[in-house]
């Protein structure tokens, strides 16, 4: 947080995705995913909301008083998004239907078979917007919860992901507020950028455009995965996904030290 003194008054403002309040997050959504030809008046809006003040007190700041503290929207303004907290951790799509549940922040307990259905549909959704595709992105991540004795003894919520449930519960939570389907979009781009910091070795730009060339995505990698550490294709894809990504970066760091030794015993022996 940043603390700082504006209009008189002490003031702790976010520095960080993370630092978000739920109601700033649905406040700056229509205005992040917005079209606006001046870049002045979005980082006015945007300020709005981060020091919770009236647009009439913003607009009677001068040019360079407002350039002095246009710096504090910088980090919802560029890439990447970096939210990984859990600010949507249920929704309800309408009255008559039940509360669907998220993950855990920074996808804590998602399944690596659910990430790769995840992944796919956000990939599908990036590429052409169609919003078919961001449907299909929440219904796999969010889904009804089960009792609460064995929520807490799976240490998730949710019902068990089924892939065959997913364009079925897609066609509900379409009735959600476009917004909160963005939300979720937003977080997800921010836990997936968390977990290409964490895996940088899974995560290479080089592997990332295979994934996307290969039809299959990371479900041609849970095949590829099957048989080895994990077990079967249902188990591998029933494992948490940080914990196959974390034994994917594992082995790739071993491979790549592996042949940079091969290579420099070649180098010395000539």
């Amino acid at each position: 947080m940043h603390e700082l003194e504006f209009d008189g008054k002490a003031k702790k403002v976010a520095a960080t995705w993370d630092e978000l309040s739920r109601r700033q997050l649905d406040l700056l959504l229509p205005i992040l995913y917005g079209n606006y030809a001046d870049a002045n008046q979005l980082r006015i809006e945007v300020l709005e909301v981060l020091l919770g003040v009236s647009r009439p007190l913003l607009l009677r700041l001068t040019a360079v008083q407002l350039l002095e503290v246009f710096w504090l929207t910088d980090f919802l303004l560029a890439e990447p998004i970096t939210l990984t907290r859990q600010l949507l951790p249920e929704v309800k799509p309408a009255k008559l239907l039940p509360t669907y549940f998220g993950p855990a922040a920074e996808l804590a307990n998602v399944s690596f078979l659910e990430f790769a259905f995840a992944d796919a549909y956000f990939v599908a959704y990036a590429n052409s917007q169609q919003v078919t595709w961001l449907d299909q992105l929440v219904a796999t991540l969010y889904r009804p919860g089960r009792r609460m004795a064995e929520g807490l003894a799976a240490g998730d919520r949710r019902l068990p992901f089924n892939e065959h449930l997913i364009e079925a519960q897609a066609g509900r939570l379409a009735r959600l507020p476009r917004l909160t389907r963005l939300a979720v979009l937003t977080w997800y781009r921010g836990c997936r950028h968390a977990l290409e910091q964490r895996y940088p070795h899974v995560f290479t730009p080089a592997n990332q455009e295979q994934a996307k060339a290969h039809p299959d995505g990371w479900a041609y990698v849970l095949r590829e995965l099957s048989g080895q550490a994990f077990g079967n294709y249902a188990e591998t894809g029933r494992q948490l996904v940080h914990q196959v990504l974390a034994k994917m970066n594992d082995d790739l760091a071993r491979a790549e030290q592996l042949q940079r030794e091969q290579q420099a015993q070649q180098r010395n022996a000539h």
